[in-house]
């Protein structure tokens, strides 16, 4: 008979549950550590080494330091044109100093993105010189739409391995408002059916079919002033507006209004001298339907003056409309140039 061999020394119970504490501690650390960088942090990473990195709002000297690290040449802003506030103007300054472009972006965190400003965004990334540093607020809910779209369009990433800029570890979470960035990659991959993504399939959807609510829609204005109109008088413009959607508009009154037009006066400076919103009636237009919307343009004084209108639809935004700008869901503005002269 052979001896028996000694038991290896095993850890006792006590000091196993040391060692469970340590790496819970050392998970909660790392965890803090994450959410401390996403929150409060400047969330820098590569999504694709060398060409395009995502953050959160950089400070001055953050967008220096992207610059002279990462060789930045445009910095793509989602936060929109905000001249008149301090981080606006830091950042502007700073990338002008350095003789980097800065385009601006308007995208939210909380609805479905605009097509407008997704097909401009587009042609932004497609004639942009790269590098180029990508940010929103935080760096985790507009900054992560638009880096999965980068990789959608110009790599060849799977859906799966694009929609990994929307995780956690970058400070998104697929829940609330801000769920509606994922709902939209969840309706490009609804459209794609049985098909495989392709860079050319992703352009194509988001270029000419992607619409994110039902008030898709072909705008035109009614009889429209062919000449000056008087100054110091006030003026009805009318548009109409045929549903190209497959589903119903549904038009009612109140703060939680359907679908209606939303409609804005810029005089030749680009100053808002009027802004409203029409259309708040109880009315049904099926797809095909057709409707129209009055707009009373206040007196104006003489001078040259331009007049927006689309078509919003703030029960698919499900926030009231007089608490966000960012209500647009339909298409494209409709412009009209308007000259005003003295009797």
């Amino acid at each position: 008979m052979t001896d028996p061999q000694p038991l290896p020394n095993r850890p006792s119970r006590r000091a196993r549950r040391w060692l469970a504490r340590g790496l819970v501690l050392l998970a909660v650390v790392i965890l803090l550590y994450e959410v401390g960088r996403v929150v409060a942090g400047s969330n820098r990473h590569a999504v694709i080494p060398g060409k395009v990195y995502r953050a959160a709002q950089p400070s001055a000297a953050q967008v220096r330091d992207s610059i002279a690290k990462n060789g930045i040449r445009t910095v793509v802003n989602l936060r929109g044109l905000c001249d008149d506030v301090d981080w606006y103007r830091a950042e502007a300054t700073a990338t002008s100093g350095a003789n980097v472009s800065q385009e601006d972006i308007t995208l939210s965190a909380n609805t479905l993105p605009p097509p407008a400003e997704l097909r401009r965004l587009v042609e932004v990334l497609d004639r942009s010189e790269y590098p180029l540093l990508i940010h929103c607020r935080r760096g985790a809910d507009r900054t992560g739409l638009v880096s999965t779209m980068v990789l959608l369009l110009y790599t060849d990433a799977t859906m799966s391995e694009a929609r990994r800029q929307l995780l956690p570890i970058y400070g998104h979470f697929r829940f609330g408002r801000t769920a509606a960035i994922d709902d939209f990659f969840d309706k490009y991959e609804e459209w794609l059916k049985h098909r495989s993504h392709t860079p050319e399939l992703f352009r194509d959807w988001v270029l000419n079919r992607y619409c994110p609510g039902v008030a898709r829609s072909q705008l035109a204005w009614i009889d429209p002033p062919t000449a000056a109109i008087p100054a110091l008088r006030t003026h009805t413009l009318r548009v109409s507006a045929v549903n190209t959607s497959d589903t119903p508009w549904e038009l009612k009154p109140g703060v939680f209004a359907g679908v209606h037009l939303a409609w804005a006066v810029y005089d030749a400076d680009g100053e808002t001298i009027q802004y409203e919103r029409t259309g708040l009636r109880f009315e049904t237009v099926p797809p095909g339907g057709k409707t129209a919307f009055v707009l009373p343009v206040r007196a104006l004084k003489s001078g040259r003056y331009t007049v927006t209108a689309e078509l919003h639809d703030a029960t698919a935004a499900g926030i009231a409309f007089r608490t966000s700008s960012f209500v647009k869901l339909g298409d494209g503005s409709l412009v009209l140039e308007l000259e005003v002269k003295d009797n």
